[in-house]
């Protein structure tokens, strides 16, 4: 027997003046620009671009994006979330990973069934940047919570992974409609930034719950594959 953790979390770039300072510095030129009058015609005109594109891509490196919510669910139970409130601060993601942990911890902890961790590129993704940002903001991760799980070990279960091969790829909305499970709505996950820039923490909250749901009817579909479940 085991336990099943259902995870998904939403990101976001950095928010952090200092840090959009750095990466504007870094920003450069297409290589191929070589005469001075030309590199700054496009400072003037595409720089300030290419500068909010790399902040962009933030979000998806726990180095300098941040959590802004993460979704759970275990075993039959309904989903449940932690989100950051209408804005950042270190210490707002600091406690939003430390009460995920506190609560996830109830079914890792002195259990007699081992956990497996439950996600949507969950082994490429959500786990190492749950990771990094843990280390980044000094918060305790609980021993039993994978570190660095193999694509088919016990500790995760990716259906990204199992339905695409470890060199493959499959969107979850995708997948969810070539299973005959109800796809995603009006939100995606390239959403998510320009709903927190306009303070929807809510809506990216549902979304993420809604993810969760997902999730956990395309881990259900893969157990009857697998012989695990009726």
């Amino acid at each position: 027997m085991r336990n099943y953790l259902y995870v998904d979390i939403e990101t976001i770039p950095a928010q952090s003046p200092e840090i959009h300072a750095a990466i504007a510095e870094n920003v450069k030129p297409p290589a191929q620009m070589k005469k001075a009058e030309t590199i700054a015609a496009w400072e003037a005109s595409d720089k300030a671009q290419a500068v909010q594109d790399a902040i962009a891509k933030t979000s998806l490196d726990g180095t300098y994006g941040h959590i802004c919510c993460v979704g759970f669910a275990v075993n039959d139970g309904a989903p449940d979330c932690r989100y950051l409130p209408d804005r950042y601060s270190p210490d707002l993601e600091a406690e939003l990973l430390h009460d995920f942990f506190a609560r996830v911890n109830e079914v890792g902890a002195n259990n007699p069934y081992p956990v497996c961790v439950v996600g949507h590129n969950v082994i490429g993704f959500d786990l190492r940047f749950i990771w990094q940002r843990a280390i980044i903001l000094g918060v305790r991760v609980p021993g039993w919570f994978p570190r660095d799980p193999r694509p088919w070990g016990n500790e995760a279960f990716d259906t990204m992974i199992a339905f695409a091969g470890q060199r493959g790829t499959i969107g979850m909305d995708r997948l969810c409609r070539a299973l005959g499970i109800e796809g995603k709505g009006e939100i995606d996950g390239s959403m998510v930034a320009s709903l927190w820039e306009v303070r929807r923490s809510d809506d990216i909250a549902r979304y993420c719950m809604d993810d969760v749901e997902r999730t956990r009817a395309i881990h259900r579909r893969m157990q009857v594959a697998y012989g695990e479940a009726a």
